[in-house]
């Protein structure tokens, strides 16, 4: 299902955006139409066909992107390989409906300081098969991973860390079984993790109504901040208060101008730099969400018991404990510490000066946010700190 496409050409060597090159195979096809919005009286439609016979000199070779830009730590387990990195998992080319081509992508991700994107188009894997011989001209230093947005009738979700040539199906409905229960299995066998898109997104079957038992993450920071990402956070505090560790992630969902990606960035501790890396972070709660380009953050939790500061997704047994916090580019803007029982500490900022303050007795978690000191707007975001 490709969005803004009345029409498409398919042929052996090159198709139009958004659908696969290749031979028509014999057998009987199918042409799935969904239209978003219709009227109470339906759409009329018609299909037209056309068939050619030209000679092929051609045929299509996808060309992947490496996703293990660092080889030597691959697989690695010594503790001082563990680096944050800055991305973006949500963004959208002219594979599906967006207006950024996969090289112009690339570009503007490295201009905002990223290590990482995830091509991540509706429902189709086609920005993914051709995004190697895009990075290698464009952004060679650029780790490109894979990933689908998967564009249902009842919320998106966003399928990363996908094998080659992997494609999830979108039709199914909340009390189907398997459903999306076995999609989303799909991408953890392959390796990936499943995560729900702006689950409060204002537009056609955006709403999420999938059910939150299949998710590894959630993204609660889409694009520029509004009053939906304000309700994705505080479902995501609500779960986090329940017990669910599911991390939350950022994606800037970025289409044409003038949005771009990296708002927000997130930023993932990862193994070395490979798409195995960033989905293990991810899985292990090692992430940060900050607006963008410089501004970065820090924060650990401190105890006399602890020989090392515990971080971000880490998980720690300590009776008396102590949130530690850095900043640097939001100097101003206040920070507040959350826990289970809710914020109990704020601080105006001072870039590089650390603010530390005890966390509460019998807390679960805690976390930090940086929200702009006039209005209130998210600036940057942690994942918790967990207590056992």
């Amino acid at each position: 299902m490709i969005p803004s496409r009345n029409n498409f050409t398919i042929t052996p060597a090159w198709a139009t955006p958004g659908y696969n090159p290749g031979p028509i195979s014999p057998g009987t096809w199918n042409v799935v139409l969904g239209p978003y919005e219709s009227t109470a009286k339906g759409i009329d439609w018609t299909l037209e066909i056309a068939m050619g016979f030209d000679p092929v000199n051609a045929t299509f070779t996808p060309t992947y992107a490496p996703t293990n830009m660092d080889p030597i730590c691959n697989g690695c387990t010594e503790a001082e390989e563990f680096t944050w990195q800055r991305g973006d998992f949500h963004m959208h080319t002219i594979y599906s409906d967006g207006k950024y081509t996969p090289e112009e992508q690339f570009a503007i991700g490295q201009s905002r300081d990223l290590s990482f994107v995830f091509l991540s188009d509706h429902n189709t894997d086609t920005s993914n098969q051709i995004a190697g011989s895009a990075q290698a001209a464009y952004a060679p230093d650029l780790l490109v991973g894979r990933a689908i947005e998967v564009t249902t009738r009842y919320g998106h979700w966003q399928a990363v860390g996908l094998d080659r040539e992997q494609v999830i199906d979108w039709r199914y409905k909340p009390d189907d079984k398997p459903g999306f229960a076995e999609a989303a299995e799909q991408v953890r066998r392959a390796g990936g993790f499943v995560s729900v898109n702006h689950p409060f997104a204002e537009c056609p079957a955006c709403n999420w109504n999938l059910g939150w038992e299949s998710n590894d993450a959630v993204e609660v920071w889409d694009g520029p901040w509004d009053s939906t990402d304000e309700q994705a956070v505080q479902l995501w505090q609500k779960m986090l208060v329940e017990g669910k560790r599911i991390t939350a992630i950022g994606g800037s969902d970025s289409h044409a101008p003038p949005s771009v990606n990296g708002l927000p960035t997130s930023v993932v501790k990862g193994r070395g730099r490979s798409q195995a890396a960033i989905v293990e972070g991810v899985k292990a709660g090692r992430v940060y969400l900050v607006q963008g380009p410089g501004m970065d953050i820090a924060f650990e939790v401190v105890s006399k018991s602890l020989v090392a500061p515990a971080q971000i997704g880490d998980r720690l047994s300590a009776k008396m404990k102590d949130a530690r916090f850095s900043a640097e580019g939001l100097a101003g803007q206040h920070m507040c510490l959350i826990s289970d029982q809710g914020y109990f500490y704020n601080a105006s900022i001072v870039d590089y000066k650390e603010i530390q303050h005890a966390v509460p007795s019998g807390a679960k978690f805690v976390r930090a946010e940086v929200r702009n000191s006039t209005s209130d707007e998210m600036l940057a975001l942690t994942n918790p700190v967990w207590f056992l």
